[in-house]
């Protein structure tokens, strides 16, 4: 299995199932050259390969999707997965990699709200308190929906987009839900060649990827129909921390940290027009 902090829950879904054995990979990200002839060495005698869609040529590496799979035998089965989005709940949420170093994170919370992108641009700090309206909120949802159809059919991975349709509760970005996660589990094995696993494996109640938990705004929960749940803070391992004191330290980490705000204006600005933060 090959993939961002998803594709970890899903192998380790797979090594408690019985008589199969799960290789450990990093992820393509941190790969260097160095990693190239043991991960072809894996390649050549596995007999499944979960993958989510990477690009040929990765930072200049064999290291796309179809390059790790032309390394297989014959007989193995490929799997690929979406990496799932959605930012339904958290429709100011967004991922920045700046391309002179992918590695960076702001501090506290390791997600930017594009509110805090706009204001270090603008010097707007009023633009920190709004919210979205009901049609921006939708809008932001359905974005989300269409999005990863839009992946999915590009890659021809598994389906997942329906999922989003329901609205989950999500708790970022990019961390599902664990029934979004079983779900999508479920798919993964129903895909793979049949016998390999007699008793499939179960999340149970706990929540894998709930670690951190961003705030929902009150007037996203009423837009999508949800009820009043939250949370209104964020939640870091288990600590409340306020709103503001994350937006502060990211603020002032942006004022430090150059080409990340610039980033984020030239990737995202479809969004930000779409929240009305022009």
């Amino acid at each position: 299995m090959i993939g961002n902090c998803q594709a970890d829950v899903y192998r380790d879904l797979l090594r408690s199932a019985d008589g199969v054995a799960v290789r450990d990979v990093r992820p393509v990200y941190e790969m260097t050259a160095r990693d190239l002839p043991g991960l072809q060495a894996d390649l050549a005698r596995t007999d499944v390969l979960i993958v989510q869609p990477v690009r040929d040529d990765y930072r200049d590496l064999p290291l796309g999707h179809r390059q790790l799979a032309a390394r297989l035998p014959a007989s193995a089965t490929v799997v690929l997965v979406p990496v799932l989005r959605y930012a339904g709940l958290h429709p100011y949420q967004v991922l920045i990699r700046p391309p002179h170093d992918r590695s960076l994170v702001p501090p506290i919370a390791p997600y930017h709200d594009l509110r805090a992108i706009v204001a270090a641009a603008t010097g707007d700090r009023d633009v920190l308190g709004a919210a979205p309206d009901p049609g921006q909120a939708l809008a932001s949802a359905l974005d989300s929906v269409e999005a990863l159809r839009t992946r999915e059919q590009a890659h021809g991975t598994l389906i997942a987009s329906d999922l989003l349709e329901g609205v989950p509760r999500w708790h970022t970005l990019n961390h599902p839900d664990r029934h979004t996660l079983q779900e999508v589990f479920d798919r993964v094995l129903a895909a793979l060649p049949p016998g390999l696993i007699d008793h499939p494996p179960r999340i149970g109640d706990r929540e894998p990827l709930g670690a951190t938990r961003a705030p929902v705004d009150p007037a996203v929960e009423r837009a999508l129909g949800l009820p009043e749940t939250g949370p209104r803070e964020w939640l870091v391992d288990g600590v409340s921390v306020p709103v503001d004191e994350v937006t502060q330290a990211h603020l002032a980490w942006y004022a430090s940290t150059p080409g990340v705000v610039e980033e984020g204006l030239r990737r995202h600005a479809d969004r930000i027009e779409l929240l009305g933060l022009t």
